[in-house]
This record gives C-alpha cells, sequence and structure tokens, in this order.
C-alpha cells in the first residue's frame, strides 16, 4: 500500500488519539467524513494499523518497575530462537522483546510491581530456562521518553 500525505495525517492524529471520529479527523485534515473512513480502512486491512488499544499507567495499577532484561541463548539455532520466542510471547511481564545483535542475543523489557516480582521472573522463567545461558538486568530509574508514535 502506498501512504500518501493524507494517510499521514490520519496516521498522525489517530496514534495520538484513536478515539477521534471520522468526522474529527475529516475536519482535522480538511477531507469528508467518508473519505476518511475509507482510508482507515485501507490502512487496517493493508496492515499499516495493526490494532488501536488503550495506554495504560504502570504505576497506576501498581506496576512500579521496569527492568531492561538482556538476554544470551544457550545455542545460536533456529529450533533455539524458536522456542526461546514461543516462551517469552507467552509471558505478560515482557512488553517488548527485541532480536539484537552484540553481546546479547535478546532485549526485553519487562514491567512488574516490585523488585521482588522481577527476581522470581528472573530466576524462575528466565534463568531456569535450558534455553537461556545468562541474562543482564538494568532496572530503570525513571522514563524520560515513552511514545509508541511514529515519526511520519
Amino acid at each position: 500500500m502506498t501512504i500518501d500525505r493524507i494517510d499521514k495525517q490520519i496516521l498522525a492524529l489517530l496514534q495520538s488519539d484513536c478515539r477521534l471520529s471520522h468526522q474529527e479527523i475529516a475536519e482535522r485534515i480538511g477531507s469528508s467524513s467518508s473519505s476518511v473512513w475509507r482510508r482507515v480502512q485501507a490502512l487496517e486491512a493493508s496492515g499499516v494499523i495493526a490494532a488501536r488499544v488503550a495506554l495504560v499507567n504502570p504505576a497506576a495499577v501498581g506496576l512500579n518497575v521496569c527492568v531492561i532484561c538482556n538476554v544470551k541463548l544457550t545455542h545460536h539455532s533456529d529450533g533455539t530462537r524458536v522456542e526461546f520466542e514461543e516462551m517469552i510471547a507467552d509471558i505478560p511481564e515482557v512488553t517488548s522483546c527485541y532480536a539484537v545483535s552484540g553481546n546479547h542475543d535478546y532485549s526485553m523489557t519487562v514491567v512488574v510491581k516490585d523488585v521482588q516480582a522481577y527476581e522470581k521472573f528472573l530466576t524462575q522463567r528466565i534463568l531456569n530456562s535450558h534455553l537461556v545461558d545468562a541474562a543482564a538486568s538494568s532496572f530503570t530509574l525513571r522514563t524520560v521518553k515513552s511514545t509508541t508514535a511514529l515519526n511520519l
């Protein structure tokens, strides 16, 4: 799908507030509501818009600890990578996981209620796995920037 200037304007508005109606978007970008509706449908059908979600403030729901956990696998086979990624997909404390280059194989963001919960997560879910050789943790002190919005 080719993304034009109007699509980018629609996407920028939806990234800031996905609750905007097609009419509100149309008024802001100088288009018709039906045109915006068609474009949003096309953006969703093509996978450009992957989901519409509510972003929850972790501290407001008692999740006060954010940790960057870097993991090194025991083996670098396709099977090990697939098995590790399937394991991580089922762990709700992991909010993001990236395959990375460098000294580690994966870098994950883990959000939990406290240090004890992280210790349990690390020892029982990660280090206890036959897939993991080592893990290094960095506790975040405060959030400087956190966004899901892409610069279009």
